[in-house]
């Protein structure tokens, strides 16, 4: 088989330079503030919408389809305002 199809909550995949995470969970649930020094994020929603924080200051408010872009250096945090889900993906700096 060529593919691999995955639909369900936690690790994904992982490879020798990405990992891929899809989170979810029902509105008010918090992501506490943390940073993924290692990694450039890409941070997608795909179900609900959720409020998104990068270094307590940026705020984004993201629905389904859109993706958030940032260097893991920057401190993320997040609300899920809705019941949601989302994909992250870290990728390994070069």
């Amino acid at each position: 088989m060529a593919g691999v199809v995955k639909a369900e909550l936690g690790l994904l995949y992982k490879g020798e330079n990405y990992v891929i995470v899809k989170k979810g969970g029902v509105a008010g649930e918090k992501v506490e503030k943390h940073n993924h020094p290692e990694a450039n994020v890409i941070f997608t929603v795909v179900k609900g919408k959720v409020q998104v924080f990068l270094n307590e200051t940026e705020e984004h408010v993201l629905a389904p389809g859109q993706v958030l872009e940032f260097d893991g250096d920057n401190y993320i945090q997040a609300t899920l305002v809705e019941d949601s889900e989302f994909v992250v993906n870290l990728i390994t700096k070069p």
